[in-house]
Formats: C-alpha cells, sequence, structure tokens
C-alpha cells in the first residue's frame, strides 16, 4: 500500500537533471521554497519506480535571480529603491543527499518492505516532498532494541536508536555549551530502562549526581574506592618521572605500602604478599644513610612510605645519594593527601562493579579527588575489576563505563586510564563491554586507539577546526560541513554511524532531561 504522502508531506519541488543516486539537485516551488530549510527531511518519487520512495536531506540551499547575476552590473545597483518586486523572478535551487530507498511491497523491491540501499538515480521531473510527519518512516525501519533522545529538528521524527550497536562504543563531541551533558543524561535514562548496566565518572560532581537517585542510581564518592595497587604504582612513577632501577624502586615501595594499608583496613587475604615481606623484611647491610628528621613522634603517611621506599632502594642495592634524591623527588612531587586518602578508601573496584550490575547505575562523583592522576587510577582500577569479572566468568558482561570530560582520561598521555579505555574499545564488544566518552575535541582530546573504534558519534559544534574532518576519517558524514555545524543552537546534535538506522547523519533536538 502506497504512502499516504498529503497527510504526512508537502509538495515542494522538482528534481532536476544531473541527479545520481546518492544526489540530486533540485528547483523549489515559488509558493514553498521559504517554507524548505537545510536539514529537512524529503521523499523523492520516481513515478518510474512504483512503490518505491527516496529519504533524503536537504542540503545546500541557494537562492537566485536571472536578472541580478553576479557577473553583471546594472542600475538597480547603483538606485535600489527603483527595484520594483514584480520584475525580480527569484528562484530557489538545493541538493537532496539520498541517505536509503524505501520499498513498499511494489515490483521494484520484489513484493518486500522496508529500508534499502538506494541503487537508483531518480528521474528528471520526479516530485519533492517535505516530510511533515515523518513517524509513519519508522515502520520501514529494522531496529531491534529500540531507544529515543530526541526528535528530528524539523518534522519532529522520533528517531529510534539501535542499542545492539551500543557495544561498539559511543562518543559525543561538542564545544562548551552544546549540551553534551543533558544528551548522556537522557542517554543514560533510556539505556537503564531498557536493562542496560552502567558505571558513570562525574569529573565535575554537578552533571550526573544530582540525577543519580531521580534515575534509580547509586551515588559512590571515589574517595572511598580503593585504587589497584599496580595502578597506584604506576601513578606514582607518574608523578615522580623516574625511570630504570628508581622506578622500580618506587613501585615496590607503592605496591607493598598500598596492600599493607588495605590489609590493616580490612582488606582481607587478598593482600597478603609474601614478595614484599621478603624485601622489606630483611635489614640492609648498606650504613651511613642519615634517617630524615621527622616533625612528630607520629610519621604521616608520606613519611611512612619514604621509610618503606628507603628500605626497599636499599635491597635494591641504590645508592646512598640515589637514595636521597629519590626519597626528595618524591616529597616534592607526590601531594601527602595521595598517600592519606589511602586510609580511607574501603570499597573495592570490584564492588562498583557489582553493584551496578545489580541496580543498573552507579554514579561516582570524582570531584572529591583532587589529583587528576588519582581520578584515572580509580577509573582503570574500575575498568580493570570488570575485566577480572568476565575473565572469571567467560561470559558477556553487560556494561558500559560511561565517561564525562574524557580529555582527562582517554587522551594520549593519560596512562592507566587511557589504556584501560582503549582496551575497552578495541576488546569489549565481544563481551558487551562499552565505553561512552563525551569530550569537547576529538582529534587531540581522544587517543587514536579509543576514537577509531567509535562507531556511533553524535556531535555539535566543535572546539577546533579539524575536528569534523578527523570524525570523517571514521565514520560516514555525508556532505554536513563546518557551515552546518555553525547553524545547530543547544542541544542539537548531528547522530551518525551503527545506532542510527540510516547510518548517515540526521540532526536531532535532544529531549530535555525533565521529558525523561
Amino acid at each position: 500500500m502506497p504512502i499516504a504522502l498529503p497527510r504526512i508531506a508537502e509538495e515542494v519541488g522538482i528534481v532536476l537533471s544531473g541527479a545520481s543516486t546518492s544526489m540530486a539537485p533540485i528547483a523549489l516551488r515559488r509558493d514553498r521554497e521559504l517554507r524548505v530549510l537545510e536539514e529537512d527531511l524529503v521523499l523523492l518519487v520516481d513515478p518510474r519506480l512504483e512503490n518505491y520512495y527516496m529519504l533524503g536531506v536537504v542540503r545546500w540551499i541557494t537562492r537566485y535571480e536571472p536578472f541580478l547575476r553576479r557577473s553583471i552590473h546594472n542600475i538597480y545597483v547603483e538606485h535600489p529603491d527603483a527595484l520594483d518586486t514584480e520584475v525580480v523572478m527569484p528562484f530557489s535551487n538545493a541538493y537532496v543527499e539520498i541517505y536509503a530507498g524505501i520499498c513498499d511491497e511494489g515490483p521494484v523491491c520484489d513484493g518486500r518492505k522496508g529500508l534499502v540501499n538506494n541503487v537508483y538515480a531518480p528521474t528528471p521531473g520526479s516530485k519533492v516532498f517535505k516530510l511533515i510527519d515523518a513517524e509513519p518512516i519508522t515502520k520501514y525501519l529494522t531496529v531491534s532494541k529500540p531507544i529515543s533522545i530526541g526528535v528530528h529538528k524539523y518534522s519532529k521524527w522520533r528517531l529510534p536508536l539501535d542499542t545492539e550497536w551500543l557495544n561498539y562504543h559511543v562518543g559525543v563531541f561538542g564545544a562548551t555549551g552544546t549540551g553534551k551533558s543533558r544528551l548522556i543524561l537522557r542517554m543514560m535514562n533510556e539505556l537503564t530502562r531498557k536493562g542496560y548496566n552502567l558505571i558513570v565518572f562525574d569529573h565535575s560532581g554537578v552533571d550526573y549526581t544530582p540525577f543519580a537517585t531521580r534515575l534509580g542510581g547509586t551515588v559512590i564518592k571515589a574517595s572511598e574506592i580503593r585504587i589497584e595497587p599496580q595502578i597506584f604504582a604506576s601513578i606514582l612513577s607518574r608523578l615522580t618521572g623516574v625511570q630504570g632501577q628508581q622506578r622500580d624502586a618506587i613501585e615496590i615501595a607503592a605496591m607493598c605500602y598500598t596492600m599493607n594499608v588495605y590489609k590493616s583496613n580490612g582488606g582481607g587475604e587478598r593482600y597478603n604478599s609474601e614478595e614484599c615481606r621478603e624485601i622489606t623484611g630483611q635489614k640492609s647491610k648498606q650504613q651511613g644513610l642519615s634517617r630524615f628528621a621527622r616533625s612528630s613522634e607520629e610519621p604521616g603517611a608520606r613519611d611512612e612510605f619514604l621509610e618503606l621506599l628507603k628500605t626497599v632502594a636499599l635491597r635494591l642495592n641504590l645508592r646512598s645519594t640515589s637514595i636521597i634524591k629519590l626519597r626528595l623527588l618524591t616529597r616534592l612531587s607526590v601531594p601527602e593527601h595521595v598517600f592519606e586518602s589511602l586510609k580511607a578508601r574501603k570499597i573495592e573496584p570490584l564492588e562498583v562493579v557489582n553493584t551496578a550490575l545489580r541496580e543498573r547505575l552507579v554514579v561516582i562523583d570524582m570531584s572529591d579527588e583532587q589529583d587528576i592522576e588519582v581520578k584515572r587510577g580509580i577509573l582503570a582500577s574500575i575498568a580493570s575489576a570488570a575485566w577480572e569479572l568476565i575473565a572469571e566468568r567467560r561470559e558477556p558482561i553487560g556494561l558500559g563505563l560511561v565517561v564525562d570530560e574524557a580529555q582527562n582520561y582517554a587522551c594520549e598521555y593519560c596512562g592507566e586510564a587511557g589504556r584501560a579505555l582503549e582496551t575497552i574499545a578495541r576488546e569489549g564488544r565481544k563481551w558487551k563491554y562499552f565505553i561512552i566518552v563525551a569530550s569537547q575535541r576529538v582529534a587531540r582530546d581522544i587517543r587514536p586507539g579509543v576514537r577509531s573504534n567509535l562507531g556511533t558519534v553524535f556531535f555539535s559544534k566543535l572546539q577546533a577546526t579539524g575536528d569534523l574532518q578527523e570524525l570523517a576519517g571514521y565514520l560516514d558524514l555525508g556532505r554536513v560541513t563546518e557551515a552546518s555545524l555553525a547553524m545547530l543552537g543547544r542541544r542539537e546534535f548531528y547522530v551518525a554511524g551503527l545506532m542510527n538506522p540510516l547510518r548517515r547523519p540526521l540532526l536531532i533536538h535532544v529531549d530535555s532531561v525533565e521529558e525523561g
């Protein structure tokens, strides 16, 4: 049965000569030209193709006038008041970027019904219809697990996004103020309703934490979560910048110190270590190393670590001067709170993962952590704990990590956090372990191993020129240009990639949080 075009669309023009399977020049009717806007959804109806329609998006609208041409000077330039609107004959042309063909049980598609790749160039003279109500198009889509976070800007079509492709990871990019956090909140709401499990890292503590209870989630403060000993060791080596044997000393001391603190705080047998007892339990034969004066009888956490570091360094046969330098470097480079905070950390990363799997949503308030390296260590620890669970179960886990302000965690120089997110991006899909990253920039903020594995991208006005070209290297962005982005308002995003059933960029206006 043909689509009832008079009910859902209005005729606005015809196809001109030179159309191809992907692009069709059109002329707009004079009485309708002001009603057609760039990014409008249209159907091209070719009379030779029975029950077959071409779905496309309007691009590059251009106004012309035969008399007022750029290459010819005329008297009205000097005397514009003499120009009578009855004299000019303006007209408008545009292009339609053809996204897909719609089969409606016609002979062209052997009686099939649904969305297909378009293989026909529309005949010149074919009618162009602007979609006023695109909702009937939904029945032609194949979307197994749909969610919706917004509507097409002009037709108000509630585009269904296919969560079957969520495991191929999602990126959200846009300049400050474009509404990235609102988009992610809508997605959080939809995904948890559909049964997905999420751990959200709220970098500032104000974007998602206030909404966690409303969405049925649990808030955990980052300062309460334990950092894996090996990751804490990596943090200290990055902060001090040491290499070689000095790095070995720092990392061994850091792992042993962390395990000892956690064990004393109820960490259990997991933090028992014969290796640590071996390297710290014997007194060194080296003599003559001056002890640092302590400010009080009760040493601070950093002083306790420095004493342990000295013991480890002596066992590794470092020279006395190297040990003094290493201790000074640690004292000056690593803040006291980095060590002090270990004593308050009593929640295992695996507990966080299990809470998310049980309650659907956990929001981690990262705002009470002062040091970015510590924040990265917490993210890496939780990511690692999820892999441990996968290794134990050997089955898909159904878990997503939502990383806001991802430039702080997924960059090329973000240490363990960046490597953890890249591992998930490369290997997580077969275990239904996915990431959603949000950032202002693309090329410089997100390491290549992460951004090249983002199957779906939402993007608005971008922070820097060149980011759109960077995205085009991984996704089909059609004819979207920097000029297209410049026209976008708040909460207006293009969605491109696998979750979009059209697979081509479509402009949506994201629902407000209250509409969830």
